[in-house]
């Protein structure tokens, strides 16, 4: 846990500005008109040999400018530290080569602006594009600013509208992007058509932008690190809003995801899937303060996807920090084989799930509609502290090897413990409206229910099962339409300082009632029955040992039961 907090406090206390890789201001170079040298707007011909020309004959610093006006080209190649500024529109020619995106060709034959190996380049336009918008290789400190990007919104297998491979220091910023690729039509299948695709790159910053309706996701990462997303708005993208994928040299590390708005894209918003071989990977990532709304539909039917705030597989050294979701489809936090992953201070109107390894979770000061852990979990150490929720649902079979469940409000729930594992239910608030227990102990080691207030108004509070050991039931206060405990030969139960309260009503008004007691312990409970009605109740023989109960109301009924006072 010390590692977690030392993350946060380097996260949440010492964030850099948006745009970790911003350059110097320009020096003053010459500001070249390319009407000045020969180039024509709003031409029908090919304008790409004339502009090309006036770039490769600039020098360091220039900045080649386009006035108002349409301007036909193939692709244009940047040159290092000379400057594209365009207040008109670079648009594909119709002698440009138009290719389709493909697993096999990632780029096409002619992308509208294209950095080969080139540092040092400010560019701001506006651009029409067949295929990629900008095309970045091996190049290094290229900032993108006011610039909007559309893409061909006909186009089925689309390529990207920025694309980086093996470049750094990529700032891009109070940008729009959107139209790459056809829009999504089935729930169960996609087309590509990203709008920022980042591929084996590093010092990536996009922040202030805008990008949306582009046929798969708005931003996807692969074997990338040191990647920011800041402050944009995603919107109804194909896919996720931000989806990071893994390659196999191990450098996905480094990511900031916060202050965005992620709304009514088709998958999660945002998806961290880690399918390579190496396991719970420490990627340091934070993913604070956005706002996500409606993601997982098409045309308003639900997909296979759709996490409000984020799904995370196979990762570690994840902190998910004071973000809201709203109205989508899957859950609002989705683990599979995690490591190290803290929730803090989220807000969504759905579900946590929980499903295969998982290392260590912290869910902290949350509110969800409930917390579900599926059949197959098997966990290292859950702490679930100080959130609201509507239920935590607990399946048997599953192996947590520490559980605590820690000053958390419960609004209807009840809790299954048939776990492998030490767990803990302390100072928590739980109310129970359903017909099933508020707590079934079937197993559980060694397991502790210390100052909870419980208030079941349908059913016994808490059951426990022949097969549970060594349960602990301490200082809660505890209301019950039915039995507030019912042991029904556990062994070795220890209930002690509770006040136990009966609701009138109910088919049974104990405050307590064992079965066969093996070796039971009560001390110092206080039993609030039903007038004329027994409080306490042993059924058979057994052993239990009673000191310095106090019955307010009701009788007492030990039966043949054996009592060590």
């Amino acid at each position: 846990m010390k590692k977690y907090f030392h993350i946060i406090f380097i996260l949440l206390f010492a964030l850099p500005e948006s745009g970790f890789c911003k350059m110097e201001d320009a020096a003053n170079g010459k500001f070249i008109n390319v009407l000045d040298y020969g180039v024509l707007a709003d031409s029908k011909n090919d304008q790409t040999a004339a502009i090309q020309q006036i770039i490769d004959q600039a020098t360091e610093e220039d900045t080649v400018f386009f006035p108002a006006g349409l301007y036909l080209i193939r692709t244009i190649h940047l040159r290092s530290a000379v400057h594209i500024l365009s207040e008109g529109t670079l648009k594909h020619h119709n002698s440009a080569k138009i290719g389709e995106f493909s697993i096999e060709k990632q780029n096409s034959p002619n992308p509208l602006i294209l950095g080969d190996q080139v540092k040092n380049i400010r560019i701001s336009l506006r651009g029409e594009s067949k295929n990629e918008g900008i095309y970045l290789i091996k190049s290094h400190q290229i900032w993108i600013y006011n610039t909007e990007l559309t893409g061909d919104s006909t186009k089925l297998r689309s390529y990207p509208g920025i694309m980086t491979f093996q470049s750094s220091g990529i700032e891009i910023a109070n940008s729009k992007i959107h139209h790459f690729g056809k829009p999504r039509a089935e729930t169960h299948s996609y087309q590509p058509g990203t709008g920022i695709r980042i591929l084996s790159s590093n010092t990536i910053s996009i922040h202030d932008s805008e990008i949306y309706k582009n046929g798969e996701n708005g931003v996807f990462i692969h074997g990338s690190r040191k990647v920011e997303v800041i402050n944009n708005v995603i919107h109804r993208n194909g896919m996720s809003a931000i989806q990071v994928a893994f390659g196999d040299t191990g450098k996905e590390k480094d990511y900031n995801f916060s202050f965005n708005i992620l709304e009514e894209n088709a998958s999660d918003a945002i998806d961290i899937n880690n399918r390579s071989q190496e396991k719970a990977k420490d990627i340091e990532c934070l993913i604070t303060e956005n706002i996500s709304c409606g993601n997982g539909f098409v045309n308003g039917i639900a997909t296979p996807d759709g996490s409000g705030i984020a799904t995370l597989i196979n990762v570690s050294n994840v902190i998910i920090y004071k973000n809201e979701a709203y109205r989508n489809n899957r859950p609002a936090i989705y683990l599979e084989s995690c490591g190290l992953i803290l929730a803090k201070k989220n807000w969504a109107d759905n579900e946590v799930e929980i499903t295969l390894d998982l290392q260590e979770l912290l869910l902290d000061q949350n509110r969800f509609s409930s917390i579900n852990l599926i059949a197959n979990t098997k966990a290292k150490k859950i702490h679930i502290r100080g959130n609201t929720i509507g239920s935590l649902s607990l399946p048997n079979g599953i192996q947590v090897e520490e559980f605590l469940i820690e000053n958390n409000r419960f609004s209807n729930a009840s809790l299954n413990l048939n776990l492998q594992g030490r767990i803990r239910l302390v100072g928590n608030k739980i109310e129970n409206k359903s017909t099933n227990p508020a707590i079934l102990i079937t197993k559980a080691d060694h397991a502790r229910i210390v100052k909870n207030d419980i208030l079941s108004q349908n059913s016994s509070a808490i059951i426990l099962r022949k097969t549970a050991e060594n349960v602990h039931i301490i200082e809660n206060h505890i209301h019950s339409f039915n039995t507030a405990i019912f042991d029904d030969s556990s062994s070795h139960l220890l209930i002690k300082d509770n006040v136990l309260t009966s609701i009138l009503g109910g088919p049974e008004n104990q405050t307590f009632r064992s079965h066969f007691p093996k070796q039971l312990k009560m001390e110092g409970n206080e039993h609030i029955g039903i007038e004329n009605s027994v409080s306490v109740l042993f059924v058979g023989k057994g052993t239990a040992s009673i000191e310095n109960e106090k019955i307010t109301l009701g009788k007492v009924n030990y039966g043949e039961v054996k009592l060590n006072d």
